[in-house]
């Protein structure tokens, strides 16, 4: 429904063909249906279809052809920025100026800066510098650089792109659109050099004017810049300014005349022929032409893929080079759609060994009896640190959690109904030489597991607490240092408001023992002390905890990437079925619209079964009412047979039924007797006639192979015939045995049956 996104939209959405040769106009203009049933066209298709959308939903939109330079025409955008790099920028600067609209309010004005000219000039010169060697790096190293050789067509590629003028849904000023890569550019900053026609749905101007496409004027009504083709009713009529003469001193009765001699001459638009612009819903879906694409970039490339044809639900690769060749990568940065762990992007930078990962909310829990799961980020610099961030939606409470291999673990928690806010461990992998309190050669007691490090010495571990307001200052716990290396606890309490100073108590444990310093002070009793002791030995355990949920969410990440490589290795890339739906091992989830068809297609299905499984209760045929009309109660309607008469039923069902099978197979064997006496005869009769004329001869040969063909469909069917005979006749037992008409027949006294 807007410009640039129907732009991009078919940009992707097509297969771009290059005129050729690129000097001449195309001998056909395909209508837009023809386009989107192609998926595929030169510029002229590709901007008419732009066009016809566009017009479609409000915008005063034109085709225009004229010339460009050779990367417009072969659609090389090795030089041009990325434009999602672009889409980002602006969203952060975007981002930036709210944030400091939002300050000035409390920001205090402050004095210009002192300007140095010597800066200046060096600053101006440097710029020139770097200016200079990016031009001759792109120059240089580039093989797909568009101005790496002479061109033989230079000036002369014709092209064309779509205008679409300000007015109508409130666009502001003129702009042109490229329908190759739906890029948008501003009319006085386009990279086209000369405009010929321009032309929509009602009529084609002829433009005028000898300057380059950024110079043009486009007032199509005046006939200094354009002429028109088609004189339209307002035209003819004087509505429109410069529809008439130049010369505004012209008297009325010539204008008149001109008026009606142009009427006379006028050139209608002939009527639309193309049919409706229609997308199937497999090719809206897949986005590109044949469900991928890949464009290139300044040191940037870009992968396009269509939903559902990636194991791992990739959909856009957008891949940043340090070079321009593209053989250095920076930085990589992964889309993914319809992912059942909820990633749904992906960041990695190979120089710094680091990855970033974005998961969607809806995550569940490595293990449904602990608490886990709704992980939003994962940060990660492989062997050096750890970084994982939650949405506020799990049951501990647990918003953030960061790991310096080897030195530190820390997390942040909110509403807990404990207060705890953060905790933490510090590690000392020095402390096992030195032994910690229990001197050299000891083996210290509180230790750490780290992932490929082993059991690593704590030096101190960090507890904070957020404020009860129900308790005083000064008895409301605010931090909490464990210094397990030196046998010391800190205890820092919550501060008076507008207070700088806070209550500060520092404990000894000596073996059990804890003390205040200095000892002169105040001691804690023996319930104080347990209560701290008890605080370090669960402020240990949780930070043991939190070490195993952090380690099962990695290795579920791990097994989750297992399985996907796993599957694109005996896949081999092959597109996934939409409605297979699978178990959490499954990597894909089906859309809701998915889900809706494939529910509507097995409603369908069963409604079909249903409906077949009455036909064929309809159609079955009772074999046993001929033999019972003469048994059949006139008053009640029903039948009603004793044993006797049921066994006379049933043997002259059977028998007629022999009959008629009989009657069949001696048909069939008439026809074949038939067929070999009369090729028997026409043989005897040529054999008499001896040599005779070709023509007999040959009409001979394809009455034989005729009746050969004919006697051998007769014996096949004789044979089919014989084996369906036996088994419809076991099936007409079995039928009558089931029937209840006839269960008179087998209810007969065993004395009875002997008499």
């Amino acid at each position: 429904y807007e410009v640039e996104p129907c732009a991009k939209f078919l940009a992707d959405f097509f297969n771009y063909e290059e005129l050729n040769p690129p000097d001449r106009y195309p001998s056909v203009i395909p209508a837009p249906h023809s386009v989107f049933s192609w998926s595929a066209g030169d510029c002229f298709d590709l901007s008419i279809a732009l066009c016809s959308l566009l017009i479609g939903v409000g915008y005063d939109a034109y085709c225009v052809s004229g010339f460009a330079p050779r990367f417009i025409t072969k659609r090389n955008e090795a030089r041009s920025p990325c434009p999602q790099l672009e889409w980002h920028e602006v969203d952060r600067h975007e981002d930036m100026q709210h944030a400091e609209e939002d300050d000035d309010e409390y920001r205090i004005p402050k004095k210009p800066p002192l300007r140095s000219e010597y800066q200046e000039r060096k600053k101006l010169d440097e710029a020139e510098e770097k200016a200079r060697l990016d031009e001759e790096e792109m120059k240089s190293d580039s093989e797909d650089d568009p101005s790496s050789e002479e061109d033989e067509y230079e000036n002369r590629r014709i092209h064309c792109w779509v205008l679409v003028r300000k007015g109508s849904r409130e666009v502001q000023d003129d702009m042109y659109v490229e329908a190759t890569t739906g890029r948008i550019y501003k009319v006085k900053r386009c990279p086209y050099l000369k405009i010929d026609l321009i032309w929509n749905h009602r009529n084609m101007w002829v433009n005028m004017q000898i300057c380059g496409a950024s110079q043009v004027e486009l007032d199509l009504y005046n006939s200094r810049y354009f002429e028109y083709v088609m004189l339209e009713p307002e035209v003819a009529g004087g509505g429109q300014d410069g529809g008439g003469l130049d010369d505004g001193d012209a008297g009325d009765q010539t204008a008149d005349g001109n008026r009606a001699e142009q009427a006379a001459q006028i050139l209608d638009m002939p009527p639309a022929w193309s049919d409706r612009i229609d997308i199937p819903r497999e090719k809206f879906h897949d986005r590109c032409y044949q469900g991928e694409k890949t464009i290139f970039y300044h040191k940037c490339k870009v992968e396009h893929y269509a939903p559902y044809t990636q194991d791992d639900g990739l959909v856009q690769r957008i891949t940043l080079y340090k070079d321009v060749r593209r053989q250095i990568p920076l930085e990589i940065r992964e889309t993914f759609q319809h992912r059942r762990d909820r990633l749904f992007e992906r960041t990695r930078r190979p120089m710094q060994n680091e990855t970033v990962e974005r998961f969607r909310p809806g995550r569940l829990s490595s293990t449904t009896s602990a608490a886990g799961g709704a992980l939003k980020q994962f940060r990660e610099v492989s062997a050096r640190s750890r970084e994982l961030l939650f949405y506020n939606s799990r049951t501990d409470g647990l918003v953030r959690c960061v790991e310096l291999i080897g030195e530190k673990m820390f997390e942040f928690f909110e509403d807990r109904d404990d207060r705890l806010v953060y905790h933490s461990v510090t590690l000392d992998a020095s402390l096992a030489s030195s032994g910690g309190r229990g001197g050299a050669g000891q083996k210290p007691k509180d230790t750490y597991l780290v992932e490929s490090w082993g059991e690593v010495p704590i030096r101190k571990m960090t507890q904070k607490f957020a404020r009860n307001v129900n308790v005083p200052t000064d008895q409301d716990i605010h931090k909490v240092c464990y210094f397990l290396a030196e046998g010391r606890i800190r205890v820092d309490y919550h501060r008076e408001k507008g207070q700088l100073t806070y209550k500060s108590v520092t404990y000894v444990n000596e073996d059990g023992t804890v003390y205040c310093l200095p000892r002169t002070g105040p001691q804690p009793t023996h319930q104080e002390a347990q209560k701290f002791l008890q605080m370090q030995a669960s402020c240990k355990e949780s930070l043991i905890e939190a070490h195993g949920r952090t380690h099962q969410e990695l290795s579920k990440r791990r097994q989750e990437e297992a399985g996907i490589r796993a599957s694109r290795s005996v896949q081999g890339g092959k597109k996934r079925e939409l409605g297979a739906l699978g178990g959490r091992e499954d990597v894909l989830e089906p859309s809701v619209y998915d889900l809706a068809r494939e529910s509507a297609s097995a409603d369908a299905r069963r409604e079909g079964a249903e409906e077949e499984k009455q036909e064929e209760t309809a159609s079955k045929v009772d074999v046993l009412a001929p033999y019972l009309v003469d048994f059949m109660n006139k008053e009640t309607g029903y039948v009603q047979l004793d044993s006797l008469q049921a066994e006379l039923v049933m043997k002259k069902c059977t028998q007629d039924f022999r009959k008629r099978l009989t009657d069949r197979a001696e048909i069939i064997q008439a026809r074949l007797r038939d067929e070999q006496n009369q090729l028997r005869d026409r043989r005897a009769q040529m054999q008499r006639r001896g040599d005779n004329v070709e023509k007999e001869e040959r009409e001979f040969e394809r009455y034989q192979s005729q009746a050969m063909f004919r006697t051998q469909i007769l014996e096949q069917r004789l044979a089919r015939h014989e084996m369906q005979a036996i088994e419809k006749f076991q099936e007409l037992e079995r039928t009558l045995q089931e029937d209840p008409r006839l269960a008179a027949m087998w209810q007969r006294e065993p004395a009875s049956m002997g008499k």
